[in-house]
C-alpha cells in the first residue's frame, strides 16, 4: 500500500465506491459498498461525493504526513432561498474541531437528478505520520444533509502585507523568525491593499511586566470609517515565543481575525483598544478569493 492514502471505514452513512484520482498516484479507497453520488459542475466534470448526514458519521482513515482538503456542499433543501447556515464537527483521537459554513445555492451544480447543491466551502487537515482515523459529524444543516469530498492539497500560502510607519517586531518561535509590526493602543495604522482577496489579522498582545492573567482587548478594521471586521479576544502570556528585538515584553498567545474584500484598491485601518496594553504585534496576510461554483 503506497503512502499518503485514505481509507474509509464502514459506517452508517451513503458512500462513493469510486476512486478519485490525487496528485503523484496517491488515491482513495472506500470499504464496503454503498451508492455513489455524483455532483456535476461547472465544467459538467462528475466528481465523487459522499454523504454525511445528521446522526451517521463519515468515519475514515489517512495516511501522512500530508495535507487533505476536505470540500463540502450542502445537500439544497426544497422552497429555500438566500444564504444558509450548516455546522459540522471533526474528530480525531476524541478531539473535537467545530466547522461553521454559509453558503448560498450554486448556479452551475447540481447533485443526481439536478438536485439543487450549495456552493462549495472547505477546510484543510493537517495529517500527522501514520494512519490517522478521522470522524466527521453533521451537527447542524436545514436539510439534515451535506455532502463531502477529498483531495490532497496543499493550503495556498498568504502573502505578508507591509504596514509602513510601524516598527517591526521579530518574533522567534522554534527555529522560525517570522515579522510583525507593533501596533500601539489607540493609533489605528493605515494600509493600503487591493482585492478581491481574503485577509487574516494575526495578533499577540503585548504584556508588560505588571500585566498578569488573562487579558482582553478588541481588534477593528475600518474601510472609510465603515466596520469591516471586528472581534473581542481574550489571551494569555505566551509560554513558547519571545520578540527577538523587544525582550522588553512578552507576546500573547495568538489570535486571527479574518474577512473578504471585494474588488477594488482600498484604505484599511487595523485599530487596538479596550485593553491595558499598550501595544499588540499584528501581521496583516492576504490570499486571493477562490471561485465557489
Amino acid at each position: 500500500m503506497t503512502t499518503n492514502q485514505l481509507w474509509f471505514l464502514p459506517a452508517v452513512c451513503v458512500l462513493s465506491i469510486v476512486a478519485v484520482p490525487v496528485a503523484r498516484a496517491r488515491e482513495v479507497k472506500v470499504a464496503g459498498s454503498a451508492e455513489k453520488v455524483a455532483v456535476s459542475v461547472v465544467r459538467r466534470v462528475e466528481l465523487s461525493y459522499y454523504f454525511v448526514v445528521r446522526d451517521q458519521a463519515l468515519e475514515f482513515e489517512a495516511e501522512g504526513p500530508t495535507w487533505l482538503r476536505v470540500y463540502t456542499r450542502l445537500w439544497w433543501p426544497e422552497g429555500q432561498d438566500g444564504k444558509l447556515e450548516y455546522s459540522l464537527s471533526l474528530w480525531q483521537n476524541e478531539v473535537e474541531r467545530p466547522l461553521e459554513f454559509e453558503t448560498e445555492l450554486s448556479k452551475s451544480s447540481y447533485g443526481a437528478g439536478t438536485h439543487k447543491l450549495g456552493k462549495w466551502r472547505s477546510f484543510y487537515i493537517q495529517v500527522p505520520k501514520g494512519r490517522n482515523p478521522y470522524r466527521l459529524v453533521l451537527n447542524d444543516a436545514p436539510a439534515g444533509t451535506v455532502a463531502v469530498r477529498f483531495s490532497f492539497q496543499n493550503p495556498k500560502s498568504w502573502n505578508p502585507v507591509v504596514l509602513s510607519g510601524l516598527d517591526e517586531l521579530l518574533l522567534a518561535e522554534s527555529e522560525d523568525t517570522v515579522s510583525f509590526y507593533c501596533l500601539e493602543r489607540g493609533s489605528p495604522a493605515a494600509l493600503g491593499i487591493s482585492g478581491p482577496c481574503r485577509v487574516r489579522v494575526r495578533i499577540r498582545l503585548n504584556y508588560e511586566p505588571s500585566m498578569v492573567g488573562a487579558q482582553n482587548f478588541v481588534l477593528t478594521v475600518r474601510e472609510q470609517g465603515k466596520e469591516l471586521a471586528g472581534r473581542n479576544f481574550r489571551v494569555t502570556k505566551s509560554g513558547s515565543v519571545i520578540y527577538q528585538n523587544a525582550l522588553g515584553v512578552v507576546p500573547s498567545t495568538e489570535r486571527t481575525l479574518r474577512f473578504n474584500l471585494g474588488q477594488g484598491a482600498l484604505q484599511l485601518t487595523i485599530a487596538l483598544n479596550g485593553t491595558l496594553a499598550h501595544s499588540a504585534g499584528i501581521r496583516v496576510e492576504r490570499i486571493a478569493r477562490e471561485k465557489y461554483e
